[in-house]
């Protein structure tokens, strides 16, 4: 049995108040939504009383093993042809549950995968998550977490994309302007609905600007809790994909889909801070320089950049962006202030307050449950381990020899998380190999369509690139 009566009783009787509310509100439907591991939401539009049914619904497990374009993997050793692909439960988390006031009667609410037996499934990166920040507590220690996206946005042309000429799309905005209030045609009324559907869902953007890149924009996150920022973060991007279409827009979240030497492309950086006793546990006001506890956590973080880097350059087109002249880091360095390393320290107007990593290696096509994981596990490993980091990168650290290369190519970046230690205690064998399944079925796709495989990435961006990617990360 799934669930125990008592369990499904207790759910039922948790769902009602909700449910009420959101009757009350006026919706009648909702879209059950569902992070997979590329951290793009799927689901379903259900009546809402099925959203929060106690007993969930029915999904595939292939769903857990999509590559880009919306192909499948079919060969990884959780659904394959062997075990005929068995069926899964995606169940409502209540705390989530929230009506969508631009959609009228139709509420949202994310959801957790379960296995037949009743155990959560251990591809489920919600789960994967949680499990992190449940580590990380028994250290006593809890984390924050900013996000900041970077995203193009086109003006959309269905024919065009259609035929698959995406590359012919018109950038919104002609010119190359970060930080513009003038840029043409204006951008305001796009940020301000979007900010506001947000706002009005519980997901606090801080700010939204323009970027360096033709049509590129920038929106930054409010710090909250591991689970919470990246719940917001998929959320987000699906509520900005929705809200361009109803005006005539794409967004699009490929780190670089256009080869220039001014576009910057895009980036996700990842501002991370522990915490204890609900103070920033990076500062250290004695010594008004950063704490031990942010010394060993760098410490571990930097230990595993090498081998999580498959999470934080996930595709093929990732690896275009890696080059720290393109302030995205090549290597495991950290620096004060650098924007040229893989982790650059950060200490603000009030460190004791807004002390932090900000993470540089991620791009905006991450999965951000499995990101922000990493973080945290990276920090726990140096934590344990009580190790200090090398002292910071002055300049430019590929000049240094100190600092390990981070692999270069998907298929390096498969083979080393595929063979790390550090990878399967953090994420589990059986989740590491999923994974590594599915990108290595990414990069035999690739090379097959395209000649010259690894080659082929010094050039301009491939038709395969845009049409397995432009709408699908």
């Amino acid at each position: 049995m799934f669930f125990s009566k008592s369990d499904l009783a207790r759910r039922t009787e948790q769902a009602q108040p909700i449910l009420e509310r959101l009757q009350a509100s006026g919706c009648r439907f909702a879209q059950m939504e569902m992070p997979d591991n590329n951290g793009r939401l799927r689901g379903k539009v259900v009546p809402l009383p099925k959203a929060l049914a106690a007993a969930g619904t029915a999904m595939s497990t292939l769903t857990l093993s999509v590559k880009s374009g919306d192909q499948i993997c079919f060969t990884t050793p959780f659904s394959n042809w062997d075990n005929a692909f068995p069926k899964m439960v995606a169940v409502a988390d209540l705390d989530t549950a929230v009506a969508l006031p631009w959609k009228g009667d139709v509420a949202a609410v994310l959801c957790d995968f379960y296995m037949d037996e009743g155990v959560p499934c251990p591809m489920d990166p919600r789960h994967l998550l949680r499990a992190a920040e449940a580590e990380l507590a028994r250290l006593d220690y809890s984390a924050l977490v900013a996000l900041e996206y970077e995203v193009y946005i086109f003006e959309e042309n269905d024919p065009l994309m259609r035929e698959g000429r995406f590359r012919d799309l018109r950038s919104f905005g002609r010119g190359l302007d970060f930080y513009s209030l003038s840029k043409s045609p204006p951008f305001e009324d796009l940020a301000k609905a979007f900010m506001g559907r947000c706002e009005a869902v519980g997901v606090h953007v801080e700010a939204f600007h323009t970027e360096l890149g033709h049509g590129m924009f920038e929106y930054t996150f409010t710090p909250q809790t591991p689970l919470k920022a990246a719940d917001d973060a998929v959320r987000a991007k699906l509520y900005l994909k929705q809200l361009c279409a109803e005006q005539g827009l794409v967004a699009c979240y490929m780190a670089a889909p256009v080869v220039s030497e001014v576009d910057s492309y895009c980036g996700c950086h990842h501002n991370f801070s522990l915490v204890r006793a609900g103070e920033n546990a990076f500062w250290d006001a004695g010594t008004s320089d950063l704490s031990l506890v942010a010394r060993h956590a760098a410490a571990g973080i930097l230990q595993t950049m090498p081998a999580f880097n498959l999470l934080y350059r996930p595709w093929v087109n990732s690896f275009r962006r890696m080059d720290r002249q393109l302030w995205n880091p090549e290597n495991a360095s950290w620096g004060r202030d650098n924007h040229l390393v893989g982790i650059r320290v950060v200490h603000g107007a009030a460190p004791h307050k807004t002390a932090r990593f900000e993470h540089r290696a991620p791009g905006p096509d991450v999965n951000p449950y499995l990101t922000v994981a990493s973080l945290l596990h990276g920090s726990i490993l140096g934590l344990k381990e009580g190790e200090e980091p090398l002292p910071y990168a002055k300049g430019d650290p590929m000049v240094d020899a100190r600092w390990p290369l981070l692999p270069h190519s998907l298929p390096d970046a498969v083979e080393t998380f595929r063979s790390s230690p550090a990878a399967a205690a953090a994420f589990g064998a059986r989740f590491v190999e999923h994974l590594a399944c599915i990108k290595q079925d990414e990069w035999k796709d690739f090379t097959a369509t395209v000649e010259h495989g690894q080659k082929a990435l010094e050039g301009v961006v491939t038709d395969w690139e845009f049409n397995r990617y432009f709408e699908h990360v």
